[in-house]
């Protein structure tokens, strides 16, 4: 099992509203290397809704431009996201998703409404406490769906990630906040997992 800290220090300046303020908007659902991720964190959060016996809903905690809300509002899921890289917004409109800006993992945390599933694609590898983000999504939400590299490491990886695991130690970063493990699949360089609270 592997995970690696990537950053020193208590915050990583990945991580803050700062670092993200002029980023550029990532369509990350019209580029060929995250379409398949997205379509595949997709289909697990359909499949989840699936296994509640009322109209499921689903938080997409850092939905960057609204990419995989659109996949689940095509599949007539009640949706909603968040994310506070402010270029995203054009995205959120010219989706037509239900987006808010705020900083989910800091300083909005209160004013986040968790839905019955929760989604953190390619999210937990940007933010300082990724075990107390899955623990705390635990508290709330009945499934999570996320998704990391599994390929990187310390030596070879995106300079704005702060986090690494290989398939094992994602898997054991999402057991310990109380999910039990549905699927845990790869595509490309992609890992993504269905959870379901235990």
């Amino acid at each position: 099992m592997a995970e690696h800290r990537l950053f020193e220090g208590d915050v990583p300046h990945v991580s803050t509203a700062a670092f993200h303020e002029h980023r550029e908007r990532a369509p990350h659902l019209e580029q060929p290397v995250h379409r398949p991720r997205l379509d595949l964190a997709a289909s697990m959060a359909i499949d989840a809704s699936r296994m509640i016996d009322r109209r499921a809903t689903v938080s997409d905690l850092g939905c960057g431009d609204g990419g995989l809300l659109s996949l689940l509002m095509a599949a007539d899921i009640d949706c909603w996201g968040y994310d506070f890289q402010p270029s995203n917004r054009d995205g959120w409109r010219a989706r037509g998703v239900r987006a808010y800006p705020l900083d989910v993992f800091g300083a909005d945390r209160d004013r986040v409404q968790l839905g019955d599933i929760a989604v953190t694609t390619e999210v937990l590898e940007h933010v300082a406490d990724p075990h107390g983000v899955v623990r705390w999504i635990g508290g709330t939400s009945r499934y999570l769906v996320a998704s990391s590299p599994w390929t990187e490491t310390p030596e070879s990886h995106d300079e704005c990630h702060c986090w690494a695991w290989d398939q094992d130690g994602y898997r054991v970063l999402i057991e310990q906040g109380g999910f039990r493990v549905l699927r845990h699949e790869t595509v490309g360089q992609f890992q993504v997992i269905l959870g379901e609270k235990q």
